[in-house]
């Protein structure tokens, strides 16, 4: 998660204020992302794989959706 916080602080040139805490209740000891299971079993391919380029996508698609909406 840090690492997407820290992208995000680089492609939008601000910085997000992190505040760290305890694990709470039912929160697992770790998290484990790998698309390996998906890639062998559907015909999927990412296209990026430099998170900087992911976050960005993700952040013109967040804004591209918000200037459509009738109220922004």
């Amino acid at each position: 998660m840090l690492e997407v916080l820290d992208a995000v602080d680089r492609v939008t040139n601000r910085i997000i204020e992190r505040t760290m805490e305890g694990r709470r209740a039912g929160d697992p000891d770790s998290l484990i992302s790998d698309n390996r299971a998906i890639m062998q079993t559907l015909p999927w391919v990412p296209q990026y794989a430099d998170l900087d380029t992911i976050v960005s996508h993700a952040l013109a698609w967040e804004r591209k959706l918000a200037d459509m909406r009738p109220d922004a």
